[in-house]
């Protein structure tokens, strides 16, 4: 279910009927099953992404060094901003990369990507680490939890 949300994702009118099919499942499981998944934290949503430059507008990588403790506090902050397309943990290296929270900020200018940069910061109470984009590569990730749904 969650190769095919996020990677084939039908473009129709009823989309949850056509990945039911698919699967062979009945589109009241596929809506319960996706419904799960989102509320597990496994998706966060289910949208287009949208690529900033070809819209007008811009985006940069920034990087979060957040302790342990208050990872879930500072991903609410991050994550309630529409602005934010992707957030993921890494686990830091040490001595090398102390940074653990890593998310794509994007917005209509260079100076309103500053801005939410510090609202972030301020309200999160993290160091922020900004490495912006100067060419774009996408590669296709995909999530296997195999054993699930």
């Amino acid at each position: 279910m969650l190769a095919e949300l996020q990677d084939d994702f039908p473009l129709v009118e009823r989309p949850y009927a056509e990945l039911a099919r698919r699967l062979s499942l009945r589109e009241s499981d596929v809506l319960k099953i996706t419904r799960g998944l989102l509320a597990k934290g496994l998706i966060r949503r289910i949208g287009p992404v949208i690529d900033p430059a070809k819209s007008g507008r811009v985006s940069t990588l920034v990087a979060a060094r957040v302790p342990p403790r208050r990872i879930g506090q500072v991903a609410r902050i991050v994550n309630a901003l529409a602005e934010v397309s992707h957030n993921y943990l890494r686990k830091p290296h040490a001595g090398r990369c102390p940074f653990n929270m890593w998310f794509t900020l994007s917005a209509g200018s260079r100076g309103e990507l500053g801005r939410l940069r510090r609202k972030i910061a301020e309200q999160a109470r993290v160091e922020l680490v900004e490495f912006p984009a100067t060419r774009m590569f996408k590669i296709k990730v995909q999530f296997d939890l195999a054993g699930d749904d």
